[in-house]
């Protein structure tokens, strides 16, 4: 694809993820009106809070164990934000909606805690995405007889196509979602070492890019 003049080279790095949080958006298939939870609010994490509302969300609740990345998801448009260690997800979630639970709850940090706080906020006939892999070595336990009470579809979501690149490339080009708002760092090719280093450790960071 060519990137139009709206599109910079470094917004451009960002349609692969970008595509694959569309994927998965569409195959969960939001209905306007729907309470959407985010847990996880990284990179993935935010451009998902974002989509949610693009895509008819009424409401996105995102939860992560840092405030930096909390007050991140703020400006992608979460209408609340909870750090698990000061608050209670499914408390929060059962608040806001009256009781009922989530209509989608999207796990974009790989751990099994999230997975099974994920399925515990779901409301009846919800959907839980599996947006995020554990360890091989790690399973999820789910008993069958609940799952079929409770009606709740578990929705993986991995990769992406050349459809959703495409459609990844015209929000990012229209504005609809802003990708530079995802770039928190820049380096030099010179200081690689660094950038990896920030991106693998910094708690404060988001996307970053190394520059030739």
């Amino acid at each position: 694809m060519k990137l139009p003049d709206a599109v910079s080279f470094e917004e451009g790095t960002l349609i692969e993820p970008v595509g694959c949080c569309i994927r998965a958006i569409e195959k969960c298939k939001i209905q306007s009106g729907d309470t959407v939870v985010i847990i996880g609010a990284g990179a993935t994490g935010l451009i998902h809070a974002s989509l949610a509302k693009i895509y008819g969300a009424a409401k996105t609740i995102t939860s992560d164990l840092f405030d930096y990345r909390l007050n991140a998801a703020k400006k992608f448009g979460a209408d609340l934000t909870v750090n698990p260690k000061e608050e209670n997800l499914a408390e929060a979630t059962k608040a806001e909606t009256s009781g009922r639970g989530a209509d989608l709850v999207i796990v974009t940090a790989p751990s099994l805690e999230a997975y099974r706080t994920g399925l515990s906020i779901c409301r009846r006939g919800g959907k839980l995405c599996v947006f995020a892999p554990t360890r091989p070595s790690e399973y999820l336990q789910v008993s069958p007889k609940e799952l079929f009470l409770s009606e709740v579809q578990i929705i993986s979501s991995y990769s992406t196509s050349h459809l959703e690149t495409r459609a990844a490339l015209d929000l990012l080009a229209s504005g609809k979602l802003d990708g530079e708002k995802l770039i928190t760092h820049r380096f030099r090719l010179e200081d690689a070492a660094k950038a990896f280093e920030t991106a693998l450790e910094s708690k404060e960071s988001l996307k970053v890019m190394l520059l030739s």
